[in-house]
């Protein structure tokens, strides 16, 4: 009895990737937490961010205390420029 050959998906025509690359930006965002006030809140992703950085010369926007931002976490998004909205991934 001889074993099936495995079903792979359909590979994208590279037309199509390179149609949906064309109107497609990635937005990277940097998220930030407060150690005083334990606030947290997004900012544009800025050259030189890492995880655990601490921002020395930003103060906190809700505590106004300097010195105690730390970025928690950074991510990206793939935007639709025409749309101006966040493209989900398909599942």
């Amino acid at each position: 009895m001889m074993s099936e050959e495995p079903q792979f998906p359909p590979i994208p025509d590279i037309g199509d990737i390179l149609k949906l690359k064309e109107g497609v930006v990635q937005k990277i965002t940097s998220v930030i937490k407060c150690r005083e006030c334990l606030t947290k809140y997004d900012r544009p992703f800025k050259p030189g961010d890492f995880t655990f950085k601490t921002l020395m010369e930003e103060e906190c926007s809700n505590c106004n205390q300097k010195g105690l931002l730390v970025i928690e976490e950074i991510f990206s998004e793939w935007m639709d420029q025409k749309k101006g909205k966040i493209i989900s991934p398909k599942t």
